[in-house]
């Protein structure tokens, strides 16, 4: 019996704390945002290289790894490329010798959106971009893997950074389904 009343009250806390956090939120929106945009066609191979000290990538590197936080991101195709073509690439690197985990390949896509992924970290955002950007030594890690396919069809892209504060780690994978419903990215599961 105890311990029916001790999980009830732990409950009502956990909604108490969650409520808090949605209203942080709705009040203030997100800790920072933040956009970087991405020339895949001049992606260098940064697989021996840490990226995070190149001189090309290292403002962002710099950026991205002060965020201490949960972050809530997505990939824009931008004007210049059909995300047919796009969903084709990946589909060819997808079944290609060799290849990297890539995000599943939605048999309905929407042709009209120009959201190529969306997803969500707790922390580390930065490890999870140089995952996306194909520099994760882990094979079966799952990525965008850009730099294995992107390049030969000079796909240009913008990252999408909402920073928030620790409080909403459980919280901003919901916020990851609801933006996946309302961009309807290309590649990816959001259920």
């Amino acid at each position: 019996m105890n311990s029916i009343k001790t999980i009830d009250n732990n409950l009502k806390q956990f909604a108490v704390e969650l409520n808090s956090a949605l209203k942080n939120v709705e009040t203030f929106g997100a800790k920072a945002y933040h956009s970087f945009d991405f020339d895949c066609s001049i992606l260098k191979d940064w697989n021996t290289i840490d990226i995070r000290d190149s001189i090309e990538h290292k403002e962002m590197f710099n950026t991205i790894r002060s965020l201490d936080g949960p972050v809530l991101y997505w990939f824009e195709i931008l004007p210049g490329i059909k995300n047919d073509v796009v969903r084709n690439a990946i589909f060819d690197y997808k079944f290609s010798i060799d290849a990297k985990t890539v995000p599943a390949l939605k048999r309905n896509y929407c042709n009209d959106s120009n959201a190529l992924y969306v997803g969500k970290v707790k922390s580390k955002f930065w490890g999870r971009v140089i995952q996306h950007l194909g520099y994760y030594h882990v094979v079966r890690t799952q990525g965008l893997q850009l730099y294995h396919w992107s390049k030969p069809i000079n796909l240009k892209l913008r990252l999408h950074a909402y920073h928030f504060e620790r409080e909403m780690e459980d919280l901003v994978s919901i916020f990851e389904v609801k933006l996946a419903k309302k961009l309807r990215p290309i590649t990816g599961k959001h259920s």
